[in-house]
């Protein structure tokens, strides 16, 4: 078994966009939500931080980014900016939070790596600390069909670590027995490895991503396998990028 997950191998190698939905999946979780200017966001996800600071000064909203470590605090010189943006350490299955404060969230690349029950949990989390009527926008992989034993194995292989992709249905029924209704939901491809994900995810630091892997055998050797996975059973693999309301009164 790898010592690394397939994201965090990525990431090695220098690719910037680590979630398997790429830019285009992230974009239009956040579109879903439909922000209005001084709401509360909290997002939770690998670069959450980054994150963060596009959303405050592209939506003009409060956001504050969970964080696992004091480290991953992205420094912000602008003054106005830097007072609609916060940040808190902690993690997904208890946050940090005592009080319903959030009037959305927007979560990526997360529940797939927590074991079902796990996932549910983190939901009922989320759910906790929203508002009457919050929303959430969910960007996690998915099955497109139910996969056989030798695909999950397969997956899990490729990935490195746990993952735990479910079905539409499946993360439909997360959703809704963690509080949430009114779900909505969409298929994305994983961008991983196609040209357009590369082209649009990475641009001119697609080049020197490649390079990174074509440096080392080992390295080739792993990044060729997930290509070849996620090509092969592209049938399989996909993105769900859901959207949801809290339930409660």
């Amino acid at each position: 078994m790898p010592t690394q997950s397939l994201p965090q191998f990525l990431r090695s190698l220098g690719k910037e966009e680590i979630k398997p939905g790429g830019s285009y999946a992230a974009n239009a979780a956040l579109e879903r939500l439909q922000l209005r200017p001084g709401e509360h966001l909290l997002v939770i996800g690998p670069g959450a931080p980054s994150s963060a600071v596009h959303i405050a000064l592209t939506r003009r909203v409060d956001v504050c980014a969970l964080i696992a470590h004091e480290s991953e605090r992205v420094p912000c010189d602008d003054i106005a900016l830097k007072r609609r943006l916060s940040d808190a350490v902690g993690g997904v299955a208890a946050l940090p939070f005592e009080k319903p404060r959030f009037d959305a969230a927007l979560v990526e690349a997360t529940l797939a790596e927590l074991p079902p029950a796990g996932q549910q949990g983190a939901l009922r989390e989320i759910a906790r600390v929203l508002k009457p009527g919050g929303r959430v926008a969910i960007n996690e992989l998915a099955w497109r069909q139910p996969p056989t034993s030798e695909i999950e194995a397969r997956l899990r292989e490729v990935w490195g670590g746990p993952v735990h992709p479910l079905p539409v249905r499946g993360w439909w029924d997360q959703l809704e027995g963690a509080g949430f209704g009114n779900v909505q939901s969409d298929l994305a491809v994983v961008t991983y490895f196609t040209r357009k994900g590369m082209e649009s995810d990475e641009g001119q630091n697609a080049a020197n991503v490649f390079h990174a892997a074509f440096e080392r055998p080992d390295a080739l050797e792993r990044f060729a396998q997930a290509h070849r996975e996620f090509e092969e059973n592209r049938r399989y693999h996909g993105v769900i990028i859901a959207t949801a309301k809290t339930t409660k009164s």
